[in-house]
């Protein structure tokens, strides 16, 4: 039985933790700063609580880490297990930035280790049937794809780490937007990226005391903290094969509450057009039937994101071959990350007020 410690006893810690007993995997370690969370998650789970990573990835007892901390301790805390002979199951999105991945990367080939990353979307029954009908080749070659996600008030946590910047990296685009470009990379095929341009706005952000909000996960609010990070982004990028992805995603926005699905995720090719929700149970496929459009409903199988997640990951520590998101992935994800948030141009200055 593989012996896992997991960094960060969190609501992500969990769902590893939670994972990692329904794959059949063992829990030693439970490292978190708040020794009280890490408690109660190692008296649920097993394992030993603790407040460094020190002791879990110097344990030779240890056969990997799951890092689920915040954004800008990925870097350090997976080059930190790696470099320690550990195999790593790392949590979106992998970095801060691009350069920060490719540092990850090269500490996972020094060492001869397994990385992958926590995108968890291609483990969801609708995406991976999606996957298959791409594979099936019912849609023909694909000339666009498209990936919205929109919460009406869904800010994480609004003036605390997911807010700011120096912390997250970025707001919406960094933390969910992820999500959707390796998802429609991962069905498309991975083509090769050749032109990013897009947009973010923060809106709500800047006048935080005047958000309105029901609920909120990551929550309360710190209304005395920060808040300097995007609620929205917008983009498109354009592959070498001449296809392309539109990209929309937002924290929050003054969207009817059910005049649209909070998601769509929308392939179109020569043969076919292939739409679903990211939590959906099914994937509609449009195609030419007898001289008419048809729409035709796939049932999608039955699925445990997490549980998936980690089976795979740990079939890849058996085999030596990372059979989920790798760590290149995770670092071309970055990259258009980072070159949505380097076309973004400033709003001017007369519309901040």
């Amino acid at each position: 039985m593989k012996q896992l410690g997991i960094i960060g006893a969190g609501a992500i810690g969990l769902k590893h933790a939670e994972a990692a007993r329904e794959a059949g995997a063992a829990v030693r370690w439970v490292v978190d700063i708040n020794l009280e969370k890490a408690h109660a998650l190692a008296e649920k789970f097993g394992g030993e609580p603790c407040e460094s990573i020190a002791p879990a990835i110097n344990d030779p007892a240890t056969d990997a880490i799951i890092v689920g901390v915040p954004n800008h301790l990925h870097r350090e805390f997976a080059v930190a297990s790696l470099d320690a002979g550990k195999d790593v199951l790392l949590e979106k999105p992998m970095a801060l930035n691009a350069a920060e991945c490719a540092e990850i990367n090269a500490a996972a080939v020094r060492n001869g280790r397994v990385l992958q990353l926590g995108f968890a979307h291609r483990y969801t029954a609708v995406g991976r049937l999606a996957r298959q009908i791409v594979d099936e080749g019912r849609l023909g070659e694909i000339y666009h794809a498209q990936a919205h996600l929109h919460l009406r008030r869904g800010v994480p946590g609004l003036g605390k780490w997911f807010t700011t910047k120096s912390i997250s990296g970025g707001g919406a685009l960094i933390d969910v937007g992820v999500h959707l470009i390796d998802l429609s990379l991962w069905i498309l095929g991975h083509p090769e990226v050749v032109d990013v341009n897009g947009q973010v706005y923060s809106t709500f952000g800047r006048r935080m005391r005047d958000y309105v909000y029901k609920d909120m996960w990551a929550g309360p609010p710190d209304w005395d903290g920060v808040c300097d990070v995007e609620d929205a982004a917008h983009a498109l990028v354009r592959f070498r094969n001449g296809s392309t992805l539109d990209l929309n995603v937002a924290w929050a926005g003054n969207f009817p509450e059910q005049a649209m699905p909070v998601s769509m995720m929308g392939f179109f090719g020569d043969r076919g057009g292939m739409t679903f929700e990211l939590f959906g149970d099914h994937a509609t496929v449009t195609s030419e039937r007898d001289g008419a459009l048809v729409d035709e409903r796939f049932e999608a199988p039955e699925a445990e994101l997490y549980r998936d997640q980690l089976a795979a990951f740990l079939q890849s520590m058996d085999t030596r071959q990372v059979t989920g998101a790798t760590g290149l992935d995770g670092e071309v994800v970055q990259r258009i990350v980072d070159d949505i948030y380097r076309s973004s141009l400033p709003r001017p200055a007369a519309l901040q007020a």
